[in-house]
């Protein structure tokens, strides 16, 4: 008689792999801490880009109210809401917004500021008020803009460089309230991540 010793170790082996259980996901505090490890020794425009659950949380310093760093239609995005940057009790006060996008989770390829001119009386302290947000955004990572955003005041097109990171001011003229968008792209992102240059939220 043939011995059921290996048909007991068969039957209890395929038990074995019918009960175990799938790895546990990490959660979502050990991500943002393998993340927090990861981005240990960035700096400047590579910690901006790199590490997008704290730049979404220094933008938020300035009222922009965005999400996390999430999964949208294409990419990633971190939708939010406009801030007010002149007179509040205008008719149409100025308002703006930022959008943060990119391809991965992992990495932002474009950081845009946009601010609508709605209400001309106050436009100057709107673009003040703006240019000083992205300066102070700027700052808390060392990164000085060496003059590259008075053309924001200015109203003027401008491409250039801030360190390594390109920057574009946009003055777009047609129909409606002109647009001033300041855009602050990953130079090693293969391309633009698809999204608006302005929150989903519209001022």
């Amino acid at each position: 008689m043939r011995s059921a010793l290996p048909l007991l170790i068969a039957a209890t082996a395929l038990l074995a792999g019918c009960n175990a259980q799938p790895a546990a996901e990490p959660s979502v505090a050990e991500q943002e801490a393998a993340m927090r490890n990861a981005a240990a020794d960035l700096q400047s425009w590579d910690r901006v880009f790199g590490f997008p659950s704290e730049t979404v949380a220094k933008l938020n310093q300035y009222g922009y109210r965005l999400t996390g760093y999430q999964a949208a239609k294409t990419g990633f995005d971190a939708p939010g809401e406009a801030i007010t940057l002149s007179q509040s009790d205008a008719k149409a006060p100025n308002r703006g917004t930022v959008s943060v996008t990119g391809a991965t989770a992992d990495a932002i390829d474009r950081i845009v500021f946009a601010l609508p001119i709605t209400d001309d009386a106050n436009a100057e302290t709107a673009k003040k008020r703006l240019t000083d947000i992205i300066r102070a955004f700027l700052f808390q990572y060392k990164i000085e803009d060496d003059g590259a955003l008075d053309a924001i005041a200015a109203e003027q097109d401008a491409d250039g460089m801030i360190g390594d990171t390109p920057v574009a001011i946009a003055v777009d003229k047609g129909e409606g309230p002109r647009r001033i968008t300041v855009t602050f792209s990953r130079p090693s992102a293969t391309a633009p991540a698809a999204a608006s240059d302005g929150n989903t939220q519209q001022p």
